[in-house]
């Protein structure tokens, strides 16, 4: 069902890429079988077949579903410690869940060109929701609320914990691993960038535009000021992350 629920909202893929779990197993497996049900000759006439390859990873590499296998990490340690010694309703769970599966999915992943000045970030969301997904303005909740009865502010403050958490774990990996003696690509005015910063409010992803480079005594870029909606912010490169490279133009 929950691959059914993706193929519904993304689109009929090309190319399936997932682990070995049993429920992929299992899905792969019943997928084939339906498929062979089916009278094709129709199916084709029709021109409703489209050629859908599933990959599956060598058992027992995970690290070879590296971006995947990353981000269900990050996630996966961040509900633990949100909802260590909790037992929620499942009904708000759920909800919570749901406001987890926006978050992940909110995040910055390259630009979309739309604003010379100030490129749009492009998201999972836009692919899942279309370019109208903004969320609407969330409210203000404290840890008084998990004493209340009131089930959607208990969801709402768990939402909360999870991305204080979460943005915690996922923001560091997009951070490059080298130490400054190994040669790596400097920043450049131009390169879109997205600030590592821990202390935003949920849902809210500072990115922008590096509008200026400042090397150190080496010559290499130390500090950069980045061109965000809210102005230009000065922040060292340690504390931002290339999403998307300026592009060379010949000639």
């Amino acid at each position: 069902m929950a691959l059914r629920r993706m193929i519904s909202r993304r689109g009929t893929p090309s190319i399936i890429y997932s682990d070995n779990g049993t429920n992929f197993r299992g899905a792969d497996a019943e997928l084939k079988r339906s498929l062979f049900e089916l009278n094709s000759d129709k199916l084709v006439s029709d021109g409703l077949v489209r050629g859908i390859q599933w990959q599956f990873i060598p058992p027992g590499a995970p690290e070879m579903g590296g971006a995947w296998e990353r981000m269900i990490r990050t996630v996966k340690t961040a509900l633990k410690v949100v909802l260590k010694e909790r037992a929620p309703r499942p009904e708000t769970l759920l909800t919570l869940l749901l406001e987890v599966e926006a978050l992940v999915n909110s995040r910055p992943i390259t630009h979309v060109s739309t604003d010379p000045n100030y490129p749009e970030a492009l998201t999972p969301n836009h692919f899942l929701l279309g370019p109208s997904c903004n969320s609407p303005p969330l409210g203000k909740y404290d840890n008084s609320v998990l004493c209340l009865r009131k089930q959607w502010r208990i969801a709402q403050r768990l939402a909360d914990m999870f991305w204080g958490r979460w943005i915690k774990e996922y923001l560091p990996t997009l951070l490059p691993r080298q130490k400054w003696t190994n040669e790596e690509r400097s920043f450049q005015v131009g390169d879109f960038v997205i600030l590592v910063e821990t202390n935003l409010e949920r849902g809210s992803w500072r990115h922008g535009v590096v509008s200026a480079v400042h090397p150190g005594h080496d010559g290499r870029v130390r500090v950069v000021e980045v061109r965000t909606r809210t102005g230009i912010l000065r922040r060292p490169v340690t504390r931002v992350a290339l999403l998307s490279p300026v592009e060379c133009s010949a000639g």
